[in-house]
């Protein structure tokens, strides 16, 4: 079995990434969006993802902030993950359950990486940058909505033997794994992590493509980890 999550608003109670760097610069997510927003009024040519990083290092150039892994990646330890989260990963880890776990995340791979379950898991996808004498210069790998399903195959080509996939999301921006996920006939996961999750949930669901709908609760004893318990068995006896 692979699985396939994304990462803020499915593990993190938080719908964009939480970046100390950003915050120590006086950018919360509302300040934030604005600038992002302002500048793709300006430029049509910028998707969101673009004008999200074109903001990111404009904000840490104007205080003087190098453009660092070491500074990206302030505060990655520690990450506030939904309710067990952590403990979810020590116990259904490929070691243990011979479950395959990968991260997509249009957040930056390297502070992913460097959070509690970067370890955890099989493989993380994220946001890349070209180093040059350890300072980041430009994007070298954007993620997008659509470029998650890119990743997603490419997952598919590593695990050549695996039949069953399963994809975790709370929102829009998992539209587009969650179609292709349910056109190869795996898994839909939808995780309710905020007030928007049930206006989001009906949107996406239009099709009846999400199999799955459960709260951000990861603790042993929730709906969600007796799920995937019973799944991890089905699929040992396959």
């Amino acid at each position: 079995m692979v699985i396939i999550y994304d990462f803020d608003g499915t593990l993190t109670p938080y719908s964009l990434p939480q970046y100390d760097v950003l915050k120590k610069c006086g950018y919360d997510d509302e300040k934030l969006m604005e600038r992002i927003k302002a500048l793709i009024d300006s430029n049509s040519s910028l998707n969101l993802y673009e004008a999200y990083y074109k903001c990111y290092m404009e904000i840490l150039a104007v205080n003087g902030i190098s453009f660092t892994e070491e500074n990206v990646c302030q505060g990655a330890d520690r990450v506030t993950f939904n309710k067990g989260v952590v403990d979810y990963f020590e116990r259904f880890q490929s070691s243990r359950t011979g479950v395959k776990h990968y991260i997509l995340t249009s957040g930056v791979q390297d502070y992913v990486e460097k959070t509690r379950i970067g370890k955890l898991v099989d493989g993380i996808f994220g946001v890349t940058f070209k180093n040059e004498n350890g300072k980041y210069t430009e994007i070298d790998t954007l993620m997008s909505d659509k470029k998650k399903v890119d990743i997603i195959k490419n997952i598919q080509t590593k695990n050549p033997k695996e039949t069953d996939f399963m994809y975790f999301g709370d929102g829009l921006t998992d539209k587009y794994a969650f179609e292709y996920m349910h056109n190869i006939g795996g898994t839909n996961v939808f995780i309710a992590s905020n007030e928007s999750s049930e206006t989001n949930y009906k949107q996406l669901n239009t099709n009846g493509i999400i199999d799955k709908y459960f709260t951000a609760d990861f603790t042993p004893n929730s709906e969600l980890s007796r799920f995937m318990e019973s799944q991890i068995e089905q699929d040992a006896e396959r």
